[in-house]
């Protein structure tokens, strides 16, 4: 794909979701009636979906590394990227997992919401836009879902936050950081956004300080158990 194609994709991208943000607080605001909501947020989102399968294959295409000159420190994030690709595997086998005690805030299990974040849960690790899309239906009736947060944060960093495209990267990385900022706050106790926000912190930002902040904040707050390991990895890693 050439450079003014990815462009193109990139005005779309931003112009959908900022859309779809649009949309959700006139919905909200009562300004769009529910019939008109859900056809238009509908539209919205199949198309997004689109254009991110699209610059997700690009990114697969253009899959040699841009070289960095960040010096030793890079030497020890460079390790931190290799525990942030196994975080798919934390994703799949423990997104919703809490530990005794732990509680976030929920949602009744008959609810299409509950529906929403099970399928989630199961689609995180084999097709991410479609998980993406169940955590926006979550995100649309619940803002501040500290749960959808998190993992929609995730996803848009490890889908186009890491696809090489300047702009795009930049756009999906900062929105990102909002949002598990914003699961944060939501929720004070819950572990994952500050493990989420330390490998950000470690990989895209070259912040190796604020990585083991995030990284002792996690584990102090009791990450889900099939992460814990990994997340002691990553923080004994940012001391080497």
């Amino acid at each position: 794909m050439n450079p003014d194609q990815l462009a193109v994709l990139e005005d779309e991208r931003r112009f959908l979701l900022r859309s779809l943000r649009d949309l959700d607080a006139e919905h909200a605001a009562g300004d769009v009636d529910d019939d008109d909501y859900a056809t238009l947020r509908d539209g919205y989102t199949t198309r997004a979906a689109d254009v991110l399968r699209r610059l997700e294959e690009d990114r697969a295409v253009r899959s040699t590394p841009r070289p960095r000159a960040w010096g030793r420190t890079l030497l020890t994030v460079a390790s931190v990227v290799a525990v942030a690709a196994l975080a798919g595997w934390w994703v799949a086998r423990s997104a919703g997992e809490r530990v005794d005690g732990q509680q976030i805030t929920g949602v009744d299990p008959r609810s299409d919401a509950a529906v929403a974040l099970a399928e989630a849960r199961m689609l995180m690790g084999s097709d991410p836009l479609a998980a993406l899309q169940r955590f926006d239906s979550v995100l649309a009736d619940d803002p501040e879902h500290p749960e959808a947060l998190t993992y929609h944060a995730w996803l848009l960093f490890t889908t186009v936050g890491q696809s090489g495209i300047e702009d795009a990267a930049a756009d999906a990385t900062a929105d990102a950081k909002d949002e598990l900022a914003r699961a944060v706050a939501a929720d004070p106790t819950y572990a994952d956004p500050h493990c989420f926000l330390a490998i950000v912190a470690a990989n895209a930002d070259g912040d190796v300080e604020r990585a083991r902040t995030e990284a002792d904040r996690c584990l102090e707050l009791g990450p889900p158990a099939a992460a814990r390991a990994l997340v002691e990895q990553f923080r004994a890693q940012l001391d080497e």
